[in-house]
């Protein structure tokens, strides 16, 4: 959904930085290979990156209670998406106090990842919450993918009201996006990116007010809908 060639493209580094950075446990061995198997892997490489390969949770299903406990503490505060997938597989009441927890982090991809992986740790409201944040301020790199793939299935009143706000004030790629899933969540395509209806989609790619309001228009004729009424909503 977004141009690798544009200046807001993450740099390799960075991330390299992020998920490889040192953990309190990491440089004690634990005496178990699988622990030290699993520890080794979570070392992101290009490879993991590019293909968006998480950790090796295969070795978990055979773990012993010991060396759950062991991973789980590895992977406390969770610090991306893979650590939070593993404590989400791990699911132990450690690993789910933290990833309620998590809910709260100051890491926008840690807390989508929470609602994604995890769902059952959060409340609705909490749910919700998460998901309105990344709606209403969310990148795409960081947690507006996997909280737009949650809205598929999730998105009472508040989230379908953030989206029609999101039309007229977030930036263009993201405001497509957002047309084409309330297409989708009031029944007027069949996915979650009609192509059918991508004309009027990318309507929206624009900076220009008078044609997002225009395109905005469209959108609720299409929808069955009054814009008066919706502007009011969104509001709320």
């Amino acid at each position: 959904m977004s141009d690798p060639n544009d200046d807001s493209y993450p740099d390799m580094d960075a991330i390299r930085g992020t998920h490889n950075k040192p953990r309190p446990n990491a440089v004690i061995k634990s005496g178990s290979v699988l622990v030290d198997t699993f520890r080794a892997g979570m070392k992101v490489d290009h490879e993991m990156w590019h293909d968006g390969t998480g950790y090796q949770l295969d070795l978990l299903h055979g773990a012993s209670a010991a060396e759950k406990a062991m991973i789980e503490q590895l992977l406390i505060p969770p610090g991306g998406w893979r650590d939070v997938e593993a404590l989400a597989a791990l699911d132990t009441d450690g690993a789910r106090a933290a990833l309620h927890k998590a809910l709260q982090s100051t890491n926008a991809e840690v807390r989508a990842a929470v609602i994604s992986h995890a769902p059952s740790v959060a409340s609705d409201a909490e749910r919700s919450e998460t998901m309105l944040r990344a709606l209403n301020h969310g990148q795409f790199f960081d947690d507006l993918s996997r909280v737009l793939d949650q809205v598929e299935e999730f998105h009472p009143p508040a989230i379908v009201n953030a989206l029609f706000r999101g039309l007229l004030v977030r930036p263009g790629e993201i405001a497509t996006n957002y047309a084409a899933m309330l297409a989708f969540v009031h029944g007027k395509a069949d996915s979650t990116f009609d192509w059918d209806l991508r004309p009027l989609f990318l309507k929206f790619n624009t900076a220009d007010g008078a044609e997002r309001t225009r395109a905005f228009d469209e959108l609720c004729a299409l929808l069955e809908l009054d814009p008066a009424e919706v502007t009011t909503r969104m509001k709320q």
